[in-house]
């Protein structure tokens, strides 16, 4: 099971979507042990109920992408940050919106 990250223009066109992010549990783990202030991480925030969906629109991705990138000096692998930041950063220049699904 994992938190899946679903890029798509709109909700209704999620299920036909092909760009996936996948978080598993231990990957949100690490994250919001490294993010725990919701004040300081808001929009990383939206994802912290691993068992819940969550839209994140395109307007906020560019500060998704910077927490992410503020985020990602506190890992010392930073294979999966980087990954999810190249993720976010595709679905801005898609001009889409990310919606997290929990399976």
């Amino acid at each position: 099971m994992a938190l899946d990250l679903i890029q798509a223009r709109h909700e209704r066109e999620i299920h036909l979507s092909r760009k996936l992010f996948a978080i598993d549990e231990s990957f949100h783990a690490q994250l919001f042990a490294r993010a725990p202030s919701q004040r300081e991480y808001p929009l990383l925030h939206k994802l912290r109920d691993y068992y819940a969906d969550a839209t994140l629109l395109l307007g906020e991705l560019p500060r998704l992408q910077a927490e992410l990138e503020r985020i990602s000096e506190r890992f010392a692998e930073r294979t999966q940050i980087r990954a999810f930041s190249r993720f976010v950063g595709q679905a801005i220049a898609d001009g889409d919106n990310l919606y997290a699904s929990a399976d």
